[in-house]
């Protein structure tokens, strides 16, 4: 009795751990964590105390960016416009970000469990169509040069500087933050298997910005 207890503590605090969560972008903050910056709070953003587990409700992602989630990390199978997308529950259109076109800028990330995995950024240009094929459009350079894609490890405050397309300014315009994990096993594309390769867990978050 003693020892099937003992594995059903193990198990709760495994789930436990689990539940608490993810990451989140801050910097900009996206709409569901704007309610956690002081600056923002005269504009009455809704609070969302879950906005580290924007993760397409739970549902691996087969490929990457994910096609089976939503393009701010709700579940794909919730009615549009859903929570964190534009006219959703957590929309304000506040705008928390201001930058110039080519301009080097600054992102965090509160990553609250990491699962190793990459992260990347995307700009959609047109809120009209708010899409995950808008936002592919640009992929955000790392400023070192060194490509797209950033750690998504250890859990912590990642500090990161990205690089705005030239030539590129809008009124209004979404940053999506990308968090593909890197923590379950699959099979890789030479047909072994490894922590990492196939289906993984995507994490995402929306922020408004304009670009000048």
């Amino acid at each position: 009795m003693a020892k099937f207890a003992l594995v059903t503590v193990i198990a709760a605090l495994v789930a436990v751990s689990y539940v608490e969560g993810h990451g989140r972008m801050m910097k900009p903050p996206n709409r569901s964590s704007i309610w956690r910056v002081p600056a923002f709070l005269s504009q009455n953003p809704p609070a969302n105390y879950g906005d580290n587990q924007l993760f397409c409700g739970g549902v691996h992602q087969p490929d990457n960016p994910g096609t089976n989630c939503g393009v701010c990390g709700d579940p794909i199978s919730d009615p549009a416009p859903r929570d964190n997308e534009i006219n959703g529950k957590y929309y304000r259109g506040i705008i928390t970000g201001e930058y110039t076109a080519g301009q080097i800028i600054d992102v965090e990330i509160d990553l609250t469990v990491s699962h190793k995995g990459n992260f990347e950024w995307r700009l959609c240009t047109n809120p009209a169509t708010e899409t995950q094929d808008c936002f592919n459009q640009h992929v955000l350079e790392l400023a070192d040069g060194s490509g797209t894609k950033a750690r998504g490890e250890p859990t912590g405050l990642h500090r990161v500087q990205l690089r705005l397309p030239a030539g590129v300014t809008c009124d209004h315009c979404i940053l999506q933050w990308n968090y593909r994990a890197g923590n379950n096993w699959g099979y890789c594309e030479d047909g072994t298997g490894a922590s990492g390769c196939g289906a993984q867990e995507t994490f995402r978050g929306c922020s408004d910005i304009s670009i000048s």
